[in-house]
């Protein structure tokens, strides 16, 4: 890798991660129908909540500032994009028409939209724990619930009891009205089920030794069972319930979830970045924070090893000018691993654009200070490429690259002293020499 001096480098010490507000997806199960996807160029912060239609035929979903995207026939009726909110949006819920939705914020703030009408809120009121979810009685009325337990009914919505007073082992994550909407559930993160009113208790979660934690719940009509639903997209019944499936080996939780058509769909959404990005002129905590980041992304998938595949070139008809291992670092002096091999053009020209060494999706879009811009594409099976130095990105996170794509132009960016490219591959977030797994037509000589 080349270096820049320490002087120039100190500019870059303030890092962006570049991760798209919207990295997030559906999955229907049962019943459901996934009418589409998030879409990171129109939702302009993380998507927080989802609720669907009654009868199943589209959803909404909402992001923390407010902002609405609909899908299938749930049609829009407005949203919050563009106002300064007191406090982020947790949670919504549908008119039982279908024409309208409520939103809430983590202080109980309510804002109708549609036929939704404004019954009142707690957005006013000092709370013990903040708001995160909400469920409508189907007569005029929604119900707030807190964290903790506590629940506030307005409109014609009853008061049946909460938790309030009592200190829970975990805290509560959603709230769901039984099918008369004379009652409701409260289910807490670690599986407890809370029943008020004519909401039935047929299990819950905890003894079971499921592990994991929980994001919702799907009732069956008759009231008579539920199924549980984890943040890993396994569903577990109780009761009558025969809704259930095996977990779903998928890096990104369920956060969310809607009952549609019988079933559910459910709303996934990234995992944050592993820690901050580094901040310091350590190439070797770059590659560190790689490594965290790769692995906890790739957690579901299987090594490719001993059948580790060939690649295409990440450069047009590239030379190699500093090899991957152990080498005198050029600024510290030190011995110290060299986690990939770096390339030039022809003649020491910048070779035009990183190109994709196998088909893949971003995983990640990175500016670092010892890496500069980077993007890394996963390839499945635990098999991951790095691209740093990057003078710009012509792709963003969670776009699909077939070999051969351009991913942005060589550059000179991060802790660089000259046009290169740095190309990294990883197995199960370790580095690997990544000569040998390339499809050079003869074997390549160094330039240096």
């Amino acid at each position: 890798m080349w270096i820049l001096s320490p002087v120039a480098a100190t500019l870059a010490l303030l890092v962006v991660v570049s991760t798209p507000a919207a990295a997030a997806k559906v999955e229907a199960v049962g019943g459901a129908i996934a009418y589409g996807q998030p879409d990171s160029s129109s939702l302009t912060s993380q998507v927080e909540a989802m609720v669907s239609k009654a009868d199943g035929s589209g959803y909404w979903m909402a992001t923390q500032t407010g902002t609405v995207a609909n899908f299938g026939q749930a049609l829009h009726f407005g949203d919050m994009s563009g106002t300064q909110l007191n406090q982020p949006i947790v949670g919504m819920a549908a008119t039982p028409t279908g024409n309208g939705y409520w939103l809430v914020a983590a202080d109980g703030g309510i804002f109708a939209f549609g036929d939704a009408r404004f019954f009142g809120s707690t957005g006013h009121m000092k709370l013990n724990s903040p708001i995160v979810g909400m469920a409508t009685s189907f007569d005029n009325g929604y119900w707030l619930v807190a964290a903790d337990g506590g629940v506030f009914a307005f409109g014609a919505a009853r008061f049946y009891g909460s938790m309030g007073a009592v200190t829970l082992n975990r805290p509560i994550v959603a709230m769901l009205p039984s099918d008369s909407g004379r009652g409701y559930w409260l289910l807490a993160e670690d599986g407890g089920i809370f029943t008020f009113g004519d909401a039935g208790f047929f299990g819950s979660g905890p003894g079971k030794g499921y592990g994991g934690l929980f994001v919702g719940m799907i009732p069956v009509t008759d009231g008579r069972g539920y199924s549980l639903v984890h943040s890993d997209g396994r569903i577990s019944p109780f009761g009558i319930s025969t809704l259930h499936n095996d977990p779903v080996c998928d890096p990104w939780p369920v956060t969310d979830m809607s009952i549609a058509g019988g079933g559910a769909v459910l709303l996934r959404t990234a995992k944050p970045q592993p820690n901050d990005p580094p901040s310091n002129l350590s190439a070797r905590i770059d590659g560190d924070y790689l490594s965290e980041l790769i692995v906890l992304s790739q957690s579901c998938q299987t090594a490719s090893e001993p059948a580790f595949p060939q690649f295409s070139l990440p450069l047009s008809d590239p030379v190699p000018t500093s090899l991957f291992g152990w080498r005198r670092h050029p600024i510290w002096g030190d011995i110290s691993m060299h986690n990939g091999s770096d390339f030039i053009g022809p003649n020491r020209t910048s070779g035009g654009s990183a190109l994709a060494v196998a088909n893949g999706t971003v995983l990640a879009v990175l500016d670092l200070v010892a890496y500069g811009r980077t993007v890394v594409l996963d390839h499945g099976d635990q098999v991951a490429s790095v691209y740093a130095h990057l003078g710009g990105v012509n792709v963003k996170v969670g776009d699909v690259t077939s070999v051969g794509d351009a991913l942005g132009p060589v550059g000179s960016t991060g802790l660089s002293t000259g046009v290169h490219l740095h190309f990294e591959l990883r197995l199960n977030g370790n580095a690997k020499d990544p000569i040998p797994y390339l499809n050079f037509p003869e074997p390549p000589v160094s330039a240096e």
